[in-house]
């Protein structure tokens, strides 16, 4: 029989989060599984973000400041400080639902071959307006393929293995992408599943680090794999599938006019999209590959009242 899981390490990283870190804290302190402690690592704040964790007097939030060093760095010294076999993440802007952590430990003692347990995620702007729902693939076969392109593992949904983290750090070198380099390291070796319910809503930011468009340490990462692979495929179709996923790289982390020649010989609406916007100035095609269109397009056609509903309720809107 697979072992009960009776306690859950969370957590979270903050540098300057002042603003939204109160409603990030209360979002877990609600969880209905209440049995867990909230490790929070403020990575050297200098707006007063400490003076708000300290008003808390939960005793299972254990606060640690540290020399501001980078989120990895945070995540690194957090996963030494927690105390359970289960470590789960959230960001210090985002929303957890109630029954996150209760659903994810049910899951997880009913598969027990599972090491990384994510969910979808519900995209939202203040105040409280919902601009898409993220419903990635559940199944690990699927998401082991999408990280061949993105990360599919949202990470204040994310709850994985401490002996994984402890063995596998995040990249201190990166400034940003470090939570996609570590999955993408990790596919080869760890079993993935992703809950089709949304768990967590992710605040939609401008200044979040999500939105740094050097994704220079990324290029090299999938690049390589993929040209790897492509030169060890022993059919047509797979060496196909292959530039098709190069041609993708280029185009959202590299030389986007490397993609060209692909985009124009393989005619679909979506390439024939992607060609178009390839000859855009940089201002304008990043604006247009970080808005996420085809999710906001998809969101228009889709009821999303009962995700405003309980957004707002989390947020205290109502």
């Amino acid at each position: 029989m697979p072992g009960k899981i009776k306690n859950i390490s969370v957590l979270m990283p903050v540098y300057n989060g002042a603003k939204f870190v109160r409603q990030s804290i209360t979002s877990v302190l609600n969880q209905t599984f209440k049995e867990f402690e909230l490790v929070i690592v403020d990575d050297g704040s200098t707006d007063g973000t400490d003076k708000i964790i300290q008003e808390y007097t939960d005793s299972r939030i254990r606060y640690f400041r540290t020399e501001h060093s980078g989120t990895s760095a945070a995540l690194n010294f957090g996963v030494t400080k927690c105390k359970f076999e289960w470590i789960a993440r959230i960001d210090a802007d985002d929303i957890n639902t109630p029954l996150r952590l209760e659903k994810q430990a049910a899951y997880l003692e009913k598969e027990p071959e599972t090491d990384i347990l994510s969910s979808w995620s519900a995209y939202f702007t203040d105040p409280a307006k919902i601009i898409f729902v993220l419903r990635e693939p559940a199944e690990h076969e699927d998401i082991v393929k999408s990280l061949g392109l993105h990360n599919p593992i949202n990470q204040s949904a994310m709850i994985c293995r401490k002996s994984i983290l402890e063995e596998n750090k995040f990249n201190e070198s990166l400034v940003n992408n470090e939570d996609f380099e570590l999955m993408f390291r990790l596919k080869d070796t760890c079993r993935f599943h992703i809950l089709p319910e949304v768990l967590v809503y992710t605040r939609w930011r401008k200044d979040s680090r999500t939105f740094d468009s050097d994704n220079t340490n990324l290029y090299d990462m999938l690049y390589l794999d993929a040209f790897r692979k492509m030169q060890d495929s022993k059919s047509k179709g797979v060496h196909f599938y292959w530039a098709s996923r190069i041609a993708w790289i280029n185009y959202f982390y590299g030389d986007r006019s490397d993609s060209r020649g692909y985009f124009r010989n393989s005619i679909s609406a979506k390439n024939l999209t992607a060609y178009i916007t390839t000859f855009l100035p940089n201002k304008y095609f990043f604006k247009f590959t970080e808005s996420r269109f085809r999710y906001r397009l998809r969101n228009i056609f889709e009821k999303t009242g009962v995700y405003s509903a309980e957004l707002k309720t989390l947020l205290g809107k109502n």
